[in-house]
């Protein structure tokens, strides 16, 4: 198979998309770490099981909700499990539940401020209401299946 390549200006158009994301993610999940010792993926996975789960999700629906591939999910919650943010239970049919712990509770709560804080003044702060208005557009665009 053979696929014409990117144009000069195609490929700025995905650089510019591309280090947009990372730049900002990167920021923020540096301010939260500075802040709380919480990586940007434990955020993540904490934020979530907050969330969406009330404190407790199914593994397999945490790796979904994280776009997450199971290993890369089972490896991360290892790591926390070992500093003590969450909890692996076995739940009805030896489904494995995910739990946030006490001090996981602590840990995100205390980040969520920061979080607020980084990406107000990283991202929001920096475009007019019609530019975010375009990003959300472009994403809800970019969202659609084919």
């Amino acid at each position: 198979m053979s696929a014409k390549l990117l144009s000069p200006h195609e490929l700025r158009v995905w650089h510019a998309f591309k280090l947009m994301g990372d730049d900002v993610l990167r920021r923020v999940g540096r301010d939260i770490a500075e802040a709380t010792g919480l990586s940007g993926p434990e955020f993540g996975v904490l934020s979530r099981l907050a969330a969406l789960g009330k404190g407790e999700m199914r593994q397999q629906e945490l790796a979904r909700s994280m776009d997450w591939d199971k290993s890369r999910l089972s490896h991360q919650l290892t790591r926390m499990k070992e500093r003590a943010l969450i909890e692996r239970r076995y739940g009805k049919g030896n489904a494995v539940l995910v739990v946030l712990t006490k001090l996981g509770r602590e840990k995100l709560d205390a980040a969520r401020p920061v979080h607020a804080e980084s990406v107000r003044r990283n991202l929001l702060s920096r475009l007019s209401a019609e530019q975010i208005e375009t990003i959300v557009r472009v994403s809800n665009l970019l969202d659609e299946d084919d």
